[in-house]
């Protein structure tokens, strides 16, 4: 498992705690430089910051489960996100809970996922959840319209010079899934999700 930051990029990556109260550790992104397709997911959570992998825990299970059914395995992908650190809130008994990345962490942490973007570009793109898709597409594209839909259509990148995002001048493909700790307290949605793993099943073979 590679990653396809720079040194340098990974000591920006790591000192992006120190300018936001609530991040906390780095998890860069590792898979395949050549992989089947990219997935972006919203953020690391308490274990993967642990361990310095994305995707642990129970959504990490139900993830490579997902993979299994396409006939993939983590090493045949790229794995990465909108923030690399943990964004957690204090709880009343001081206790650290995990939460949404803020815009501005995402802002701050967008040319870590364009250096990989760039890098991977060709390759299918496959965000999980709103955040992962709303980094890619803007904040009016929703995961309930577009899931298990082929897309294909310039992407956010960040403009440092201008402080704010643009739009590509290529296109990429991209599928969006629901996310899979979405779909593990809904169970409604597990049917779609199934349906979309299907379809994008075809696509890939």
């Amino acid at each position: 498992m590679a990653t396809l930051l720079t040194a340098a990029q990974i000591q920006q990556g790591r000192a992006l705690p120190l300018q936001f109260e609530h991040l906390e550790g780095f998890v860069p992104g590792e898979g395949a430089v050549d992989p089947a397709f990219v997935v972006i997911s919203e953020a690391p959570g308490k274990k993967e910051v642990e361990v310095g992998h994305p995707f642990q825990g129970p959504a990490g299970k139900l993830l490579d489960q997902w993979f299994a059914e396409l006939g993939l395995t983590r090493d045949q992908l790229y794995l990465t996100g909108a923030v690399r650190s943990r964004p957690y809130q204090l709880g009343p008994t001081g206790l650290k809970r995990d939460r949404r990345p803020t815009q501005a962490e995402i802002s701050a942490s967008a040319p870590l996922l364009d250096a990989e973007l760039r890098a991977l570009a060709g390759h299918l793109l496959v965000p999980l959840g709103n955040t992962g898709l709303q980094r890619l597409l803007g904040p009016k594209v929703k995961i309930s319209a577009v899931h298990g839909q082929l897309l294909n259509q310039p992407i956010r990148y960040w403009n440092a010079s201008r402080q704010r995002f643009e739009l590509t001048s290529a296109p990429y493909r991209i599928f969006p899934l629901f996310h899979p700790s979405y779909a593990r307290r809904f169970k409604k949605v597990r049917p779609a999700v199934a349906a979309d793993l299907a379809t994008l099943n075809r696509y890939l073979h």
